[in-house]
């Protein structure tokens, strides 16, 4: 999509991924931001999150506690998810049949079949895009060229513990102590995303890029010495073989994801909004 007049731009979540998207949509973002786009409105269960980050914004953004709301809210175009997987499994097939592209930061949520069915076909149904951005990793215009001939693609996700806590899969570990790099999970991504939804959405966009979920496999290591969220991807088959790793700074806000994926995210809404060529896509 390449419009003519502003985008505008509804959120799902306020937190803090959600408010650094806001902030960086429309000419008071400054040269850096994101052009051609506005905010139209927010949502957030916590009205006071979504109240707080409105006023920063500028303008007059309408808030809402209920997703109705925000679809039916004027002139949004784009609906962008910094929420959850269970929003995505809850709301996604309705912003699309509301008639809303959707970019969604929680990819795990399409790893589950019926949920990437059913928003699939509602996009279709509807003429309108979803967008996945790549995260906190890179090469997924590679995987994507070559998904037709891998025979092997895995990652290798080390955090911190802090950055795991809460995770279902760390349940185990939560009260021992780690003192160096420790194995807490090596198996397929599609089980991977259900025990850390917080953690390793870039396993999800891995594997729909690549092999799939049955067949990306992922291993997550938890080490308190690790120079920040670190992501190693290796990728084998027909076409010869590449590897990439990636060290990334926590968010400030929210360790359990990367800076980078917040990066990505405000990239991949540039592209849908601004002209120009899209390059790598």
């Amino acid at each position: 999509m390449r419009a003519s007049s502003p985008v505008g731009i509804g959120l799902l979540g306020c937190g803090a991924m959600g408010a650094e998207l806001a902030l960086a949509v429309g000419p008071a973002s400054g040269p850096e931001g994101i052009q051609n786009a506005r905010m139209a409105a927010l949502f957030d269960q916590d009205c006071g999150v979504a109240g707080a980050l409105a006023a920063q914004l500028q303008g007059d953004v309408p808030t809402f506690a209920d997703v109705s709301g925000l679809l039916s809210a004027d002139g949004v175009d784009l609906v962008v998810e910094c929420a959850s997987q269970a929003a995505i499994k809850a709301h996604g097939r309705s912003i699309l049949d509301a008639g809303k592209s959707l970019l969604l930061m929680s990819s795990g949520a399409l790893l589950d079949p019926d949920t990437y069915r059913g928003m699939d076909e509602a996009a279709r149904a509807n003429g309108v895009e979803i967008l996945v951005p790549s995260g906190a990793v890179g090469g997924i215009d590679a995987l994507r060229a070559v998904r037709n001939l891998l025979d092997s693609v895995t990652i290798v996700s080390t955090k911190k513990p802090e950055a795991l806590s809460g995770a279902p899969g760390f349940a185990d570990w939560e009260d021992r102590k780690i003192d160096g790099p420790t194995v807490i999970f090596e198996g397929k991504a599609i089980d991977a995303v259900g025990l850390f939804p917080a953690n390793v959405n870039v396993a999800a966009t891995i594997s729909l890029a690549g092999l799939g979920p049955q067949r990306t496999m992922v291993k997550v290591v938890a080490d308190p010495d690790s120079p920040g969220n670190v992501h190693e991807v290796d990728a084998t088959g027909a076409f010869g073989e590449f590897s990439f790793r990636f060290v990334n700074r926590p968010h400030a806000t929210n360790p359990k994801t990367s800076y980078l994926a917040v990066l990505a995210a405000i990239e991949a809404l540039r592209s849908f909004c601004e002209p120009g060529p899209r390059i790598g896509t």
